[in-house]
């Protein structure tokens, strides 16, 4: 005669299965994020480089026509002219330190260590848009162009969805006096050494950057190599939590 379960053994069985898969959705569900993320950060990689190669097309230099010296320089034209490459849905020309003008619900964005420490509202003062993929593009200005720098940016991959955390969703951008488009590698302004590089992409701490408030800001060098600023045998869209 066939040995059915007993009733305490389905539920024992159930609630193995059950602690199994508070166990392992967490992690099935960060891996997508990531996966997502980096799709979203390789499309607005590819656009902004696109768009910046046919304004160059048309501008001699760039960084030049912007931020030509100090005093006269308009920077928030530079967003103004971007838009005319793209799809715009929403825009603002003016100051944009207050996110929640673009639609976002929080006013600032965040840097990439833990929680939500504010990243410095000067990296996107300069005019937005949100383009109707969702993603956002803000001019930060031309703080470097006076030692041969050109224009800064600030490109949001997925624009108000959230996280809206620099290594995340959100990455820092330069444009040099070539028109040559760099992630911020810290080469320019925020540092010179390996060290340096690695604390304005802290993952673990906020305030390292040599500029404190600006912790996140040099992550776009290694999301374009996949490479994990604390362990480099490490793959970086494998490692974000």
């Amino acid at each position: 005669m066939k040995r059915a379960f007993t009733l305490s053994e389905v539920l024992v069985t159930i609630g193995v299965l059950g602690v199994v898969a508070a166990l392992t959705m967490p992690t099935l569900i960060s891996k997508q994020r990531n996966k997502t993320l980096e799709a979203q950060f390789q499309k607005a990689h590819s656009l902004v480089s696109q768009v910046i190669t046919q304004m160059s097309n048309e501008n001699i230099d760039i960084a030049k026509i912007y931020c030509y010296n100090f005093r006269d320089r308009d920077e928030n034209l530079f967003i103004k002219d971007f838009s005319k490459y793209v799809k715009v849905v929403k825009s603002e020309y003016t100051s944009t330190a207050n996110l929640t003008k673009l639609g976002y619900k929080n006013p600032v964005f965040y840097q990439s260590a833990p929680g939500n420490v504010e990243f410095n509202a000067d990296s996107h003062d300069n005019g937005a848009i949100i383009l109707s993929n969702g993603m956002m593009v803000a001019s930060s200005g031309c703080w470097w162009s006076a030692g041969g720098v050109g224009l800064d940016f600030v490109v949001d991959t997925n624009g108000t969805k959230g996280p809206n955390k620099f290594g995340y969703d959100l990455f820092y951008f330069q444009l040099d006096k070539n028109n040559k488009l760099h992630p911020d590698a810290g080469d320019y302004l925020f540092a010179t050494t390996d060290a340096q590089k690695l604390a304005c992409c802290n993952f673990e701490k906020a305030n390292t950057c040599s500029v404190p408030q600006d912790t996140g800001v040099s992550c776009a060098q290694f999301a374009l190599t996949n490479t994990w600023p604390h362990d480099e045998s490490k793959r970086y869209w494998d490692m974000l939590h």
